[in-house]
């Protein structure tokens, strides 16, 4: 296989929207001659690496792999798994003890969380550095997502938050995909957000920031679709045509060329 079909690949995959991963790797071994399984699975490893996803309740990313066996570690279920890439399906699933280092409390209110804000509800607390443990902050992820290809659209909000003692930063980015005739996508990524918690590795002041942060980042995206849609759309539509004279839709369509062509079947 030639390096530019195989840069191309990656190119597709990294494009690609996290909710489609396994229709893109379907497609692509369809429509290419000759391209190895190994080139898909390596390029999508390598989306993973910067965008973290979640297939059927766990999350897959770079922050969770255990680099001694090489599967991801689910915190909260105390799980390790594999993931087939290909067929995108967890695999190979067995316990793992977290020894404590996850806090219970932060669980259920993450929970609580989720049950109230989203439809399709996915997180991990991941300790950073977990092999060591003099390395106390740790990483929350949450990924809301909705799919629906059938009816032709896809989407996925993902919260990143990062927490060492008193202090947390978080970043929150959103996409969606729309094909049915046409191809509409929109990719949000706001600025990383830092805070200081009342108290320290507090689990209400955790959520409370989440909470605060993730209703703002939604009241501006509704604000800039108003926005478009308000200004800059309507500045897009001529209300005149070349002609500067109005066209009446009614009875005198036939007289127009397109009205003409429609009319006679052309």
């Amino acid at each position: 296989m030639s390096v530019q079909l195989q840069d191309l690949i990656t190119s597709l995959v990294e494009s690609a929207p996290s909710t489609e991963l396994s229709s893109v790797a379907e497609n692509l071994g369809a429509i290419t001659t000759g391209i190895s399984k190994s080139t898909i699975e390596n390029a999508i490893a390598e989306f993973i690496n910067s965008t973290p996803i979640a297939i059927s309740g766990y999350i897959i990313s770079k922050f969770n792999k255990d680099s001694q066996s090489s599967k991801y570690i689910d915190f909260v279920k105390e799980e390790k798994f594999n993931f087939d890439v290909l067929k995108n399906r967890i695999i190979d699933v067995e316990s793992y003890s977290t020894d404590g280092q996850i806090n219970a409390n932060l669980v259920k209110k993450l929970e609580e969380y989720g049950e109230d804000y989203y439809r399709d509800f996915t997180f991990n607390i991941i300790p950073e550095g977990f092999a060591d443990d003099n390395d106390k902050s740790f990483r929350i992820i949450i990924i809301g997502q909705k799919q629906n290809q059938n009816n032709f659209y896809t989407g996925a909000w993902r919260s990143e938050y990062k927490v060492n003692g008193d202090q947390i930063t978080g970043v929150v980015a959103l996409d969606i995909h729309y094909f049915e005739e046409g191809n509409v996508r929109l990719k949000y990524t706001d600025d990383e957000i830092s805070g200081t918690l009342g108290k320290s590795g507090d689990a209400s002041g955790i959520v409370n920031f989440i909470n605060k942060l993730e209703n703002a980042i939604e009241l501006k995206i509704i604000e800039q679709f108003q926005s478009l849609n308000q200004q800059s759309f309507k500045n897009l539509r001529r209300v005149l045509p070349v002609t500067r004279s109005k066209i009446n839709w009614g009875n005198a369509i036939g007289n127009y060329r397109l009205g003409s062509d429609v009319v006679n079947k052309k």
